[in-house]
Parts: structure tokens; sequence; C-alpha cells
């Protein structure tokens, strides 16, 4: 939901659509907040010029994250455009202490300085000079893109370092006001129309429109010395890269590193030529190589203000290399960092798969019969020094490591005996020789329950069971011969032993036989002539379901 209302808050954020786009942060925020949400509405209210409201959000996402270097950037742009460029200065630079080389902290540093040294300088704000100031505002593009008759101009190359220009140089803005464009732009960030030629002649009188005139093409901008050496460079460099490009197509690795190499040489700051190479390595599965690569990327784009795309692709390039050597925790990080960048449907994908891997791994790791009979030995360590709660805890654990083990319940079933808990410790006996009907300690365990509880039939059931398995089990025999002592001894007695009987009564075992109709008849016949008793015991299988209820205490014979 929270995830969804994000989602078209970021599509209403790239069209322009700030209000709107406030509106889906704030519902996202109010199901499930976070500092991304705080982020990225901070950024809406500084598009739209509230700087207040722009800065309290900054501020909330610092709060939930602090060690995230986006948030000083909302905020020192809040505070840049608030006017508090001292301030701003101080934002930026605590982001750069947690996260050095981002492009959007440098830059905004840069700004800031910039403007805070013109207003102690005292020219901030007078004269021509000072209207460029207005092309200095950390989200001037954002606004330019999002106004509809403004937005084309980007298009020009040559515009768009005019911008650059007064950005950096507010007073070069005089040699600017010849081109409508600049004016147009200066009034839409200002908030006021800016006349010009076309608009003084707006409400004048019909007149016949002007011959048609070839558009006068915009002038060349002159290249410094520095920017005709770096074309030049980008020009060797990006032919490299071309070379390096055919080569990895023709599986021609080596010759591919080699041409990617040289474009570096030539052009250190390039990010792109980083990643193609990083991509290279990954087809060779040098893994290692591929991280390395692509973390020097990511650091030489940073310091060069990289678009946000290329440090994405080379995050999710180290999650692939990452999660290739099977180091998945170390791949949903580089994931993460990825998304941090550049939410792409792709590595979302990646992520959600990765994240499945390492739990299924994490359960599989854990699961072991080593370890199962490794805790169980701890258990029974425990066991002897009379700790049995704690013996109980790693019995347990022996079960989660191997659930098909048998062993551990019967063990913990010794440990309830101990604690008086017979009921657990009859559950534990059950389901250990449900799983293992041949272990014979089992049998003997759940016997001596029984015994305890005064189930002496369900207690002979499970003492043959032992002489089925092991005839010769002399052990059993004479435990035999007791309960059946413990029998005769309460028959003698003639006292009724009122919660045997009941335990008795509720045994679906008990309740089959006295439901009987054949047995009740004799049942019934017993009481009015004893000696019929006598031949109903003759019938082997009568007899046996005599003796049983008589073991229960259901039948007392005298």
């Amino acid at each position: 939901m929270a995830d969804a209302e994000k989602a078209l808050g970021n599509e209403q954020f790239k069209a322009g659509n700030y209000p709107q786009a406030i509106e889906h942060f704030s519902k996202a925020i109010g199901i499930s907040p976070n500092h991304v949400l705080y982020s990225n509405r901070s950024a809406c209210h500084a598009a739209l010029g509230d700087y207040d409201q722009a800065l309290r959000d900054a501020e909330q996402c610092i709060a939930l994250k602090a060690d995230w270097g986006k948030g000083y950037g909302r905020k020192g742009a809040a505070l840049h455009g608030k006017g508090a460029f001292d301030e701003a200065v101080t934002a930026y630079q605590a982001g750069l202490k947690v996260e050095p080389g981002l492009a959007m902290l440098t830059n905004g540093l840069e700004d800031a300085k910039r403007e805070a040294a013109a207003r102690s300088q005292g020219g901030g704000d007078d004269g021509i000079g000072g209207l460029g100031n207005v092309f200095s505002q950390p989200d001037v593009l954002a606004k330019i893109a999002a106004n509809p008759q403004t937005a084309a101009f980007l298009a020009d190359p040559t515009f768009k370092a005019k911008l650059e220009e007064l950005r950096t140089n507010p007073q070069s803005i005089s040699k600017h006001l010849q081109d409508q464009r600049v004016l147009s732009v200066m009034g839409m960030l200002m908030g006021v129309n800016i006349q010009t030629p076309d608009t003084f002649n707006a409400g004048a009188s019909a007149a016949p429109p002007p011959p048609k005139k070839e558009p006068v093409p915009e002038p060349v901008v002159e290249l410094t010395p520095e920017e005709q050496e770096r074309k030049a460079k980008k020009a060797k460099a990006d032919q490299h890269k071309e070379q390096g490009n055919t080569a990895y197509k023709s599986k021609n690795f080596d010759e591919a590193i080699q041409h990617y190499e040289k474009a570096i040489e030539e052009l250190p700051d390039e990010m792109t030529y980083y990643n193609n190479m990083a991509a290279v390595k990954m087809e060779m599965k040098d893994f290692d190589g591929c991280v390395e690569t692509c973390k020097k990327g990511i650091e030489v784009g940073r310091a060069a203000r990289a678009d946000y795309k290329l440090v994405a692709k080379a995050y999710a390039r180290i999650g692939n290399a990452y999660k290739k050597q099977g180091m998945l925790s170390e791949a949903i990080r580089a994931y993460e960092d990825s998304l941090m960048e550049d939410r792409t449907e792709e590595v979302q994908k990646l992520l959600k798969q990765t994240s499945a891997a390492k739990r299924k791994a994490d359960e599989e790791s854990y699961m072991s019969p080593e370890k199962c009979e490794e805790a169980r030995q701890q258990g029974n360590e425990l066991f002897k020094q009379g700790k049995f709660p704690e013996a109980i805890a790693k019995y347990e654990e022996a079960m989660k490591r191997d659930p098909k083990a048998h062993l551990p319940y019967s063990n913990r079933a010794a440990c309830y005996q101990k604690l008086m808990e017979w009921q657990l410790a009859l559950k534990d006996a059950d389901k250990c020789v449900e799983m293992e009907p041949g272990f014979v300690k089992g049998w003997s365990r759940k016997a001596s329950i029984h015994v305890y509880l005064k189930e002496f039939h369900k207690a002979l059931d499970a003492y043959n069971s032992v002489l089925k398995i092991e005839p010769e089990n002399e052990d059993a025999k004479a435990q035999i011969e007791n309960v059946l002592q413990m029998v005769n001894q309460s028959n003698a007695s003639g006292e009724v032993d009122k919660e045997r009987q009941a335990r008795a009564m509720a045994d679906p075992e008990i309740q089959a036989i006295i439901g009987d109709p054949q047995m009740r008849s004799i049942l019934g016949e017993m009481q009015s002539d004893p000696k019929k008793a006598q031949a109903a015991m003759n019938d082997p299988l009568m007899a046996a379901k005599l003796q049983k209820l008589i073991a229960a205490g259901v039948l007392q014979v005298r």
C-alpha cells in the first residue's frame, strides 16, 4: 500500500506535479513512514518554494536515518532556498562526513559557499548582477523542466551552457539579457512577468505580420582551452571505448580490457569506462576484479557528479558479482544501494530473489544432523547437572536442526519426567516411538510414564512392544511382572481409584471394549454368575479384553 503511494508520488514528481506528489508521499508516510518518503516530500516542497516545510521534512529524514547522505542534501537545499547559506554549508559538510563524495552534497556545498561569500562581500543583491542570483537556486533545473513555457529551452546545449555560467557566476547576467529565453526563465524563477519585445506588442492593434525570417542560429559557444583539451581527450577515450565494446561482443575479453584501460588513461574521471570494464570482468568470472572496478567507478563517479543511473548500475553489478560467489548478504546490500540511487524493476526483482535465496540458505545451514547431535550431547551434559530447563532448550534446538531425529524427543521426555510434567513427557515418548518404532528405550520410557499415571493397561502394552522387538529382554519381562503385581494389589484392596477409573473411561480403547455388545453381555452375566467369568477367560480374545479392563481399573475381580 505504502509502496504504491510512493510510486504514484514519484510519477507525479517526474511530471512536475508537485502538489499531487506531496499528497501521495503524505499518504505513504501515514501508512509506513521512512526516511526516503520524507526526503522525496522535502524535494517537492523545495520545488514549490516552500522551504520551511522542505526543511522540516529533511530534518525528519535525518532523524530516521542519520547515516544517509541525501537527507543532509535535502536539508542543505532547503536552507539554501531560505537564504541561510552558512547553515546550508554546515548541513552539506555534515552529509559529506557520512557519505563522502556524494554529488548532490559536493555541488550543493560549492553553491552555498559561493552564495555565502557573495553575501559577506555585500554584492549578493545589488544592481543587475544581483538578478543573476536566482539562477543559483539548487532546484533551478527542476523548475525550468517543470514549467511548460520553459522546459523546451533545455533541449538546446547552448542554453544549458548559459545556465551553467549563470549558476557559477551570477554577475555574468548582463551579457545574457539579450536572450529572451534567459529573461523568461528569470521571470519564472522570480515569480514575475518580465516583458520581452514580444509581450510589449501583445496589446497593440493588429498589424500585418512581419515577413518571416530565417531563424538566426545561436552563436557557437567558444570553449576554454581546458574544455577544448577535455573534448579532445574524450574523443580519444570514446574511440578506445568503442574498440573495447567491439572486442567485448566478440568475446575478446583481454583486448576489451586493454581498450577500456586506455580510455581511462585518457579520461580518468569518466565512470562509463569503469562500468564497461567491470562488465568484461564479470564475463571472465573475475568477480573480485569486477567488484573492485565497480567500487572505483563509483568513487570516480561521485567526485565527477556522474548520473545517478550510472552509479545505480555499478551497485547492481556489484550485487551480481557477490551473488555469483554465494555472498548473499553482500549482494543484498549492493542491490539496496542500487535502488537508493535509481529504483528499477529489474533490480527490485533481483533483490527479492536474492533475499529469498538467503532465507533458504540460512534454513539449510541451520539444519544439520551433526549439529543436531552436538546440541543433544550438550543437553545430556546439562541433564546430568540437574539443569533440566536448560537441557530442554538444547534438545529443542536439536529437534530444529534435524526434524527427523527421534532421540531428542526421548531425552526431552526424561527431562519432563524429572520436572513431574507427566503429560508432556508422555507426549514426547509417544512421538519418539512413532518416529522410530524399533527404539526399545523409547517404549520402556513410555511404559514407565504409564506406570506412574497408574495406566497399567497401557504400560503392559508398551512393555509387550519391547518384547516384540527383543523377545528375550529380561528387564521388560520383569517390569510386566511388577505391573501385574500392582494390578493384583489394587484388586485385592477393594478400593476404587475414581481418578484412575475416570482416566481409563476416557481412553478410546477402553470405550471400544465396553461398547462391544458381546463384552457388555459377558460383564452383565459376571455380576449374576461369577463362574461365567471363568468361561469367558477361556476365550483368548475375551480374556485379553477382560485383562485390559482389570489392568485399567475399570473391572475388579475378587
